[in-house]
């Protein structure tokens, strides 16, 4: 991270002509780089080898900074983008939380997060922008690997139906709410605007809502979220998961259930496991599998992986998984489509990953 002065940003403001005033604030820039080397292979469609991102985390550049309004009150932005250091590109972002607001750039697009902010300690902090959805942050915070990589059971926890996708991590035009620290309690409220027409049966896609409510002390942690998004051409999608995990020193077992219902149709998906601390980094193993209901197919996931810590700031590491189709399923892979019923996807990973 980089910080830029105070006293910097002052005089830049007053060589421009700008008003400068008296409050504490400062900016930083931050970002992950995050490249690795994949072999990929899928039943009925070979292998291949590609030169991939965001294995351990997800490549990014952003600016956030905070200014102290005094009397416990503070304005806070944040800008995050996400980055392809393997072909040098940004990322993409939706504008209004359906299919037809996606759009790509070859440019950098504050897709990741990009909101503004009124904070204070007593009271919590209000979030206005394209944040993160309640019900997205247990997939991360209670899997071993995140949601990244091929070690990611994320294959199984997000939904089939690619427009419900749009919003199963982050909400355009979204208010939100996070709790003052309280003891062990924490917890986030999102409502979200899809901006459409106010008359007929599209008029409240993409409207999204969610909470999130969880308790942290010591090496236990769990939480419950819960979002929903309108979509009228196939049925509301509401996704439900509770997440846990237990710090036992030796090592932290994590626990994770969630449920996505399209419509008519749903996946039930559930995790267990670890994170082992070994020498300077720490092994990972994620057990998980998927049953679905008038879509895709059952299907389980394997994964292990080390990370090798360098410094602070930098890593090495390696994954190995295989995601296993059941009956003649062919839904689920680890980035290479498997075209033969039933088959499996498998492959291994290599990378490094730096933070500043």
């Amino acid at each position: 991270m980089f910080k830029l002065s105070r006293v910097a940003v002052c005089t830049a403001l007053t060589l421009s002509g700008g008003a400068v005033y008296a409050q504490s604030s400062s900016v930083t820039l931050f970002g992950i780089v995050d490249t690795n080397v994949s072999h990929l292979r899928s039943g009925g469609n070979g292998s291949v080898n590609i030169l991939g991102t965001d294995g351990n985390l997800s490549s990014r550049l952003g600016f956030r900074g905070v200014e102290d309004l005094g009397g416990g009150l503070k304005a806070g932005f944040w800008l995050e983008a996400a980055i392809n250091p393997d072909v040098g590109t940004g990322g993409s972002t939706s504008a209004n939380n359906q299919p037809s607001g996606a759009s790509n750039s070859g440019g950098l697009t504050f897709g990741r997060r990009s909101t503004i902010s009124l904070m204070g300690d007593k009271w919590g902090e209000v979030r206005i922008g394209r944040d993160y959805v309640p019900g997205f942050w247990n997939l991360s915070h209670f899997s071993p690997f995140g949601t990244n990589g091929i070690g990611s059971s994320s294959f199984l926890f997000y939904p089939v139906q690619s427009p419900a996708r749009i919003t199963n991590v982050r909400a355009s035009n979204s208010i939100g709410y996070h709790l003052p620290k309280m003891g062990g309690l924490y917890g986030q409220a999102m409502y979200a605007f899809g901006e459409n027409s106010a008359s007929g049966p599209t008029k409240n896609d993409g409207r999204v809502m969610g909470a999130r409510l969880g308790y942290k002390s010591g090496p236990v942690n769990v939480a419950v979220g819960i979002t929903k998004t309108e979509i009228s051409s196939l049925g509301d999608l509401r996704q439900t998961n509770i997440g846990g995990s237990y710090d036992f020193g030796v090592a932290e077992l994590m626990l994770l259930w969630n449920e996505n219902k399209v419509g008519d149709t749903s996946t039930k998906s559930a995790l267990v496991g670890a994170r082992i601390p070994a020498g300077p980094g720490h092994f990972r193993v994620a057990y998980s599998q998927v049953k679905a209901k008038g879509v895709a197919n059952d299907a389980a996931h394997l994964a292990l992986g080390y990370v090798y810590e360098l410094s602070k700031r930098t890593a090495l590491y390696g994954h190995v998984a295989r995601i296993d189709n059941k009956g003649n399923g062919m839904n689920y892979n680890l980035g290479l489509a498997v075209k033969s019923p039933g088959g499996n996807s498998d492959g291994f990973e290599f990378g490094v990953r730096h933070s500043f």
